[in-house]
């Protein structure tokens, strides 16, 4: 998954907006959002997704769902052990139905018999790839989505908890500026609101400090201008945000595990 982010998905067709694979949960996934809806079923053991402010619970036989817009993260601590589906389908997919897109949303956990049948029937369709299983999926897909609405939805109300669209529109500022000096008072000036409740909001719905998701992006960029062999390491501190080489060699080797140095000299390598 990309670091928090809006996260256009990855169709391989327009004619079938559909994501499918299984997913066993061995690190975190960061924060993001997308305009896909997301319905997660856990086959063993059980994990936690957070959507938005919510914490939702990975139970085997149940479905979670993300509707769609939602940020959301995965945490992952030691002794985890949850194996899932995943689901996501854009909703252009059911553009031409009839059912209340945009107008209500589903709910977060679903522990339905007929759904989850009607889930596994999609799951075995996307696996086995026998002759015409996109077909046979549309329209299992549109089965489950009409029996989630009718039974599982409710009312899409303006939230009164605006904290994730804040969220958001600070997220979006920081990946745009995370090169510069750029401060939190910066980006509470451009969310309009104070420190201390931005900061709490911030790391409640993203699962990170502002710090810590700033030092996400740079070491990510670094990681890139590394592996590309296009610089130096005291340049690639310049063109990520770090002033100092030696803070940036810091925070990149606890954030990656590897010191620059290393992954410079590894694309130097003939072979590496």
């Amino acid at each position: 998954m990309a670091l928090t982010s809006y996260e256009p998905l990855p169709f391989a067709e327009a004619s079938f907006p559909v994501i499918f694979h299984l997913d066993e949960l061995r690190q975190p996934v960061k924060a993001h959002w997308h305009d896909g809806i997301e319905l997660l079923f856990c086959l063993r053991g059980t994990g936690k997704v957070v959507a938005e402010t919510e914490e939702l619970t990975l139970r085997p036989g149940e479905l979670t769902i993300i509707n769609s817009g939602v940020l959301h993260y995965i945490p992952c601590t030691p002794g985890d052990d949850c194996l899932y589906y995943c689901l996501i389908v854009d909703p252009d997919l059911l553009a031409a139905s009839p059912l209340p897109l945009g107008e209500k949303r589903l709910r977060s956990q679903v522990n339905d018999p007929a759904v989850r049948e009607i889930y596994l029937q999609i799951a075995n369709e996307l696996e086995l790839r026998a002759p015409y299983y996109k077909e046979a999926a549309k329209g299992s897909i549109t089965l489950l989505f009409s029996l989630l609405f009718r039974n599982w939805a409710e009312d899409h109300a303006p939230a009164a908890n605006h904290s994730p669209e804040m969220v958001k529109k600070a997220i979006l500022f920081l990946q745009n500026n995370f090169k510069e000096n750029i401060s939190i008072d910066d980006v509470c000036g451009h969310v309009g609101f104070s420190k201390f409740y931005f900061c709490r909001c911030f790391r409640k719905v993203t699962g990170r400090s502002v710090l810590e998701y700033v030092q996400d992006l740079r070491c990510a960029h670094a990681r890139e201008l590394l592996e590309n062999g296009s610089c130096t390491v005291s340049e690639c501190a310049a063109l990520c945000g770090f002033s100092d080489v030696s803070y940036f060699t810091k925070v990149f080797k606890r954030q990656t595990g590897a010191l620059p140095s290393q992954l410079r000299r590894a694309k130097q390598t003939p072979g590496g």
